[in-house]
């Protein structure tokens, strides 16, 4: 049997304001008799276990989806993390990364399997408050009782999603989310020099422009690609093998702005 992976990913909500990401990490195991599929969430600043999630953070949904298209509820991250020990050296806490098995049976699907996460709505409003100092708060506009003035206020989304295929590449059908990165080749057999190639869509129709970013893992502080989205369409040529980290994000202005997030990593074998 062979279990390749695609991870997809997405950065968070306001606190990705301050560098931190929130994404689906997927880690196989295969063996003569079967083999599965590891699946957790990940926070923080680098792939693929930095921190966990914290439980500020709050999911609308957390689903492995099959070859079929259909969702199976996973759990969701606790929603109080238990200290296990503290003293002057060190604290220890459970952690909070919603870890669990996919075990493939005899009668398993083959195709391409998907982990899907969705944020619940986040808020971020920078503003000046009644004594003219600079603040933010992780509320909507209109819950701020105490601005002068309202520098900035956003409305954010963001959505992950982890892709691993089961013995043989099948195309993955959007889950409905409102912006996705869904791929659209075999990066089971694909070579570094090949394309990798998305669809991107916007409310469940091809995104008409804007571009994709990517970051290899293996050096996160290097500069990012780009690849410009035409038609809903977006292509990058990896240099090299690894975990690369690709990110949309579609912004629309209004008094409020609306900031929808979704990224893809993939661990091109």
């Amino acid at each position: 049997m062979n279990i390749s992976k695609i991870i997809v990913a997405g950065t968070l909500t306001a606190s990705s304001l301050f560098a931190h990401s929130l994404w689906v990490n997927s880690f196989n195991s295969t063996t003569p008799k079967g083999g599965h599929t590891t699946v957790s969430i990940g926070w923080g600043h680098h792939l693929s276990i930095d921190d966990s999630v914290p439980t500020k953070m709050k999911l609308n949904s957390f689903n492995l989806i099959d070859p079929s298209n259909q969702a199976i509820a996973l759990e969701m991250p606790l929603e109080k993390v238990e200290e296990i020990y503290k003293d002057a050296q060190l604290a220890i806490s459970k952690s909070n990364m919603a870890m669990q098995k996919i075990s493939f049976q005899e009668k398993a699907l083959k195709g391409t399997y998907s982990v899907a996460l969705a944020t619940k709505t986040g808020y971020f409003t920078k503003y000046i408050d009644i004594k003219g100092k600079e603040r933010f708060k992780r509320l909507s506009k209109d819950k701020i009782t105490d601005a002068k003035k309202i520098l900035q206020s956003n409305q954010i989304n963001t959505f992950a999603k982890s892709y691993f295929v089961f013995n043989q590449w099948s195309a993955p059908k959007p889950v409905g989310h409102p912006i996705e990165l869904i791929p659209t080749n075999d990066f089971t057999t694909i070579n570094q020099s090949e394309g990798v190639t998305f669809d991107v869509l916007l409310e469940g129709k091809p995104l008409s422009s804007g571009y994709v970013t990517a970051k290899s893992a293996l050096n996160p502080r290097a500069n990012a690609l780009f690849a410009p989205v035409k038609k809903g369409k977006a292509s990058f040529v990896v240099p090299h093998k690894g975990v690369w980290i690709f990110n949309v994000t579609h912004k629309t202005e209004s008094d409020i702005t609306h900031i929808q997030k979704t990224s893809a990593t993939l661990n091109i074998q």
